[in-house]
């Protein structure tokens, strides 16, 4: 029988812990010990059987505090222990609120998380790709959209579009394109920028194609009751509420239903991108900057070079990447998470944004067009904006316009200057090998972004290509 098993079945019968034996007196003296020596030794007693049961009580705790030991620590580890934890998704890295909505904007707490450096790579299908660009149903020159029957084939509600304009990719061309198709087909066009807030109704009005020309503002009922067309520089999610059920999700998903594989049900929203090569894209932004600020200064493509190259080098050397894409890519919720800046770098971060911007893009199942393939992007969003002309006249109007621009050469807010262009500088930036490592690392994030969406794109062009040859 064990020790606690000892001390249970005494307890249990009655048995109460011995005094000590007695001492042994052998010697003359011993035997006649005084009584007040008795009397000291009787008072003596209780303090020796009290310190006995000390020892015992205290030996019994050691022993249950090793057996009980693995229990805690294993518990201890898994529930605080957050370092050795591992997120993989935004779900298990926002502090999740009612309805489903990821991290608060007005959230204080940081949220400790630790980033893979390699995110997992989705899979976007050619199943997916055809449904992404199955042509929406609505009548090109008809005005009154509220008699419109035919309901979109993915979103399930009338046809909207939404064009997520990034800066320096095309997008001004791209909204050109969008104010002659509302002209022609007598749709409702909302321009919006400086968007501030996590709702259309904190964007300005640049320009619109619509009777209410008076307006400086939008919010959701108005785009909902009066627009068809929604684009501008703001970001993924701040159309989901135009439709009241923008948001709801289903258990179960439909073969007409684009999602990522979790489950969740298509945005009410059609979305559209364009996305351009980072490298590219960040000289044409530095042009665009001497284009508007040194206007008469003469910049030569070797000085725009060895300016892009100091720039570069001090953003790496203090540990940043180019980010710029996220407030377009990422919801307002995700770009307002918080992050802890202890035990993970600024890479860490940069590669869970990266991550969430892929996610949005197959969440959203975006329409994709890329600038290096501008003519290709066109045929695809001429298929998806499928329309029903009033007349011979509107069709041909129609189909004159996206010719046009299927063959348009991307000419806006470039450089003005002949002699200096995005190639020349990224020919002049190509000839030092040194500095194109620290490039090629001053990119990586947006590169694995713009890769994935450029997958997305080929495989929705070969969708369209299939269609059109059935």
């Amino acid at each position: 029988m064990g020790f606690l098993e000892t001390i249970s079945a005494r307890r249990r019968g009655g048995h109460k812990l011995s005094p000590p034996p007695s001492p042994a007196y052998t010697d003359e003296h011993s035997a006649t010990i005084t009584k007040s020596h008795k009397q000291a030794y009787h008072k003596s007693k209780p303090l020796f059987y009290s310190q006995t049961i000390s020892c015992k009580v205290l030996m019994i705790g050691a022993a249950l505090m090793l057996l009980a030991f693995p229990f805690v620590r294993k518990n201890f580890s898994a529930h605080f222990d957050l370092r050795n934890q591992t997120v993989a998704s935004e779900p298990s890295v926002a502090v999740e609120a009612k309805g489903g909505a990821s991290l608060a904007a007005d959230t204080s707490e940081n949220v400790d998380l630790k980033v893979q450096p390699s995110p997992t790579r989705l899979n976007y299908t050619a199943e997916l790709a055809s449904m992404a660009v199955e042509p929406t149903v609505w009548t090109c020159g008809k005005k009154d959209r509220h008699n419109e029957t035919a309901l979109d084939p993915i979103t399930n509600q009338r046809p909207f579009f939404a064009f997520v304009h990034v800066y320096k990719t095309a997008g001004s061309t791209v909204r050109d394109f969008f104010t002659e198709y509302a002209t022609i087909c007598k749709k409702s066009l909302a321009i919006i920028q400086t968007c501030r807030g996590s709702g259309v109704e904190k964007c300005q009005l640049k320009s619109v194609n619509a009777p209410q020309k008076q307006l400086k503002r939008v919010n959701s009922a108005i785009l909902h009751d009066h627009y068809d067309i929604l684009g501008g520089h703001f970001s993924f999610g701040m159309a989901d509420h135009i439709f009241s059920n923008a948001n709801t999700t289903t258990t179960t998903t439909t073969a007409t239903t684009p999602h990522n594989g979790n489950n969740e049900a298509a945005q009410k929203v059609r979305h559209m991108v364009f996305l351009r090569q980072p490298m590219a894209r960040f000289v044409s932004h530095i042009l665009y900057q001497q284009n508007t600020r040194n206007k008469h200064q003469r910049e030569t493509v070797h000085d725009t070079a060895e300016d892009i190259k100091k720039r570069i080098r001090s953003s790496r050397g203090k540990g940043e990447f180019m980010s710029s894409i996220y407030k377009y890519l990422l919801t307002p919720t995700q770009r307002e998470m918080k992050y802890d800046r202890k035990g993970q770098t600024q890479e860490a971060v940069e590669a869970h944004k990266a991550q969430l911007s892929i996610d949005n893009l197959m969440r959203y199942n975006a329409i994709v067009g890329m600038t290096e393939t501008f003519s290709q992007s066109m045929q695809i969003f001429e298929h998806a904006m499928g329309h029903v002309g009033t007349s011979a006249r509107k069709e041909e109007e129609v189909k004159g316009l996206f010719s046009r621009f299927v063959g348009e050469e991307v000419l806006r807010n470039v450089s003005k200057r002949k002699s200096i262009s995005t190639g020349s500088v990224l020919k002049e930036l190509n000839k030092d090998d040194e500095f194109m490592v620290v490039f090629r690392e001053y990119v990586k994030y947006e590169q694995m972004i713009v890769d994935f969406a450029m997958e997305m794109h080929q495989k929705q062009y070969d969708a369209v290509t299939i269609k059109l040859l059935h």
